[in-house]
């Protein structure tokens, strides 16, 4: 059964395709053969001998050689969420509305820390958080994606498999518990060169203004385990193509060990803001966790000797928003704001270690359009390119920050600008012409079987 679709609409495609290559098929080899002169005709039965033959193999391994880029070419499931339209962002939300957000878990050990970020995260009342979790799993023995949809009736026992028993009861659990999260947990089981495309339709589709992925490396007090290295680039694509704002979650066991749940004392957030997009992103979403009765935030801003002075807030939208936080937080006295003017990189990296072991939590922007001496040299020696040059120094091997970070990267419009570290990136994943934008998609739209 396909999910709020006609399957007419994706088999149509599929026959008209291979009825295409049959007819080129059947060309190619008229041409290959009516010049041989050596064929003979019989009603139904075609008969040639071994040197027809031979070409006619080699024909059709060619033809099919050919018929995979071409498809993939020609067809690109990205179309169907980006577009030119409205911004899916965590600072363009009203904030009286409800909060659409995208959770993605590859194991059981990303459980745990998803609940607690969604608990800091503040859901109430008037502003709702409606978490969509999908539990992400290789494909294995099938053809096409599938999307199951745990709260369905009809669904079979394999929603009910070992793979996501445990995910699904944990987030009833603390559904049950919680006053204003509502969520709702599929099982994603897809390629990883393609599963991208399908969390970003499901995150197009349900209109999040955040999509929350796992960083492929999981840190533990004696030792890193590395994920399945596709999640890696899973991530980077992610990145490229989300069609609302991305957040890379790297965690070392602060959200286990300190649980906002149940702390007795504040759980320590800081926002490091220098400037652009990303770095508001990240602040608009701290000024929501600031609202929580356990939680400190404290926003540490970076900026350059000439920059000291501006205070001007007029076509400034990260003097405002900063304004915006101090005028609405700082007169509860458990939040903080501090201001760190830096010369150079290096002046930079020593104000970032000096966060080492004062915080839980710390987020960060993921990309800086400054050109100042403040990034000079970073890029040239970063471990993580995906996570931008400030995250990276707080979790490359040689940093003592115990604490985990949010990674925010805001939603790529159309005309916006690529971060720095994005040229330096070996993998070259990211490009100002590939730069995507957002399609407001109409919840039926989607084309994936559910169970």
């Amino acid at each position: 059964m396909f999910f709020n679709d006609n399957p007419l609409n994706y088999t149509l495609t599929s026959i008209i395709l291979q009825a295409s290559i049959a007819c080129l098929s059947t060309l190619f080899l008229e041409f290959l053969l009516v010049p041989l002169g050596e064929t003979t005709f019989i009603p139904h039965v075609l008969i040639i001998d071994d040197r027809a033959y031979t070409q006619m193999v080699i024909a059709l391994i060619w033809l099919t050689a050919a018929s995979n880029p071409i498809v993939k070419f020609l067809y690109d499931p990205s179309k169907s969420y980006l577009s030119l339209t409205r911004w899916r962002t965590i600072e363009h939300s009203p904030p009286d509305v409800e909060l659409p957000i995208i959770a993605c878990i590859h194991c059981e050990e990303n459980t745990t820390s998803m609940i607690n970020f969604l608990e800091i995260s503040n859901s109430r009342v008037e502003s709702p958080i409606y978490c969509h979790v999908l539990h992400l799993l290789k494909l294995k023995g099938r053809t096409a994606p599938l999307l199951i949809d745990h709260e369905l009736k009809c669904s079979s026992n394999l929603s009910r498999s070992n793979h996501s028993v445990n995910i699904i009861n944990a987030f009833k659990s603390y559904q049950k518990h919680s006053r204003s999260v509502k969520v709702k947990v599929y099982t994603c089981i897809s390629p990883y060169e393609t599963m991208h495309d399908e969390i970003c339709m499901q995150a197009a589709e349900k209109r999040a203004s955040i999509l929350i992925a796992p960083f492929h490396k999981q840190f533990r007090t004696n030792e890193v385990i590395e994920l399945a290295n596709p999640i890696k680039a899973l991530n980077r694509h992610l990145l490229r193509t989300a069609p609302c704002s991305v957040g890379i979650l790297v965690e070392r066991g602060s959200f286990v060990s300190n649980n906002p749940l149940t702390t007795l004392s504040f759980y320590n957030v800081a926002v490091v803001f220098i400037e652009g997009p990303d770095d508001r992103e990240a602040l608009a979403y701290a000024m929501r966790i600031a609202d929580h009765p356990n939680v400190s935030v404290t926003v540490i801003r970076i900026t350059e000797p000439r920059k000291k002075s501006r205070i001007s807030i007029i076509r400034d939208p990260d003097a405002e928003i900063v304004h915006k936080f101090m005028i609405s937080y700082l007169q509860m006295k458990r939040h903080d704001f501090k201001e760190q003017v830096v010369r150079d990189s290096l002046e930079m990296v020593g104000v970032i270690r000096t966060l080492e072991g004062c915080f839980d939590l710390i987020l960060v922007g993921r990309r800086h359009e400054s050109e100042s001496s403040m990034f000079y040299g970073m890029n040239d020696w970063m471990e993580y390119p995906e996570l931008g040059s400030v995250a990276d120094m707080l979790v490359s091997s040689d940093s003592t920050f115990d604490g985990s970070v949010l990674v925010v990267q805001q939603q790529n419009k159309l005309g916006g600008m690529v971060g720095r570290q994005d040229y330096y990136n070996s993998v070259n994943f990211f490009s100002r012409r590939e730069v995507p934008t957002v399609l407001d998609v109409q919840p039926e739209t989607t084309g994936w079987p559910v169970i």
